[in-house]
């Protein structure tokens, strides 16, 4: 849970170990099946992910369950 942080009151998730088929098939399955809006970028340290604002109320519902209270303000909360 230590690879993410908010920022802009949206998500970024580092996924610096992924291959870029993982990378694209993640960014395709919560577009196409959670109706989450993300984007890659590149940083000198690998990609991250951004996950807008408003698809960030799509994720908390989904994930919410699963983080330890300690870590939620990596969501926002």
């Amino acid at each position: 849970m230590g690879t993410g942080s908010t920022q802009n009151e949206g998500l970024h998730l580092s996924v610096y170990s992924f291959s870029t088929s993982d990378e694209d098939l993640l960014v395709s399955a919560l577009i196409n099946n959670f109706n989450i809006s993300c984007s890659l970028y590149n940083t000198n340290k690998g990609s991250r992910m951004y996950i807008n604002k408003a698809s960030t109320n799509n994720l908390r519902p989904l994930v919410l369950e699963h983080f330890v209270p300690s870590m939620k303000y990596k969501l926002g909360i």
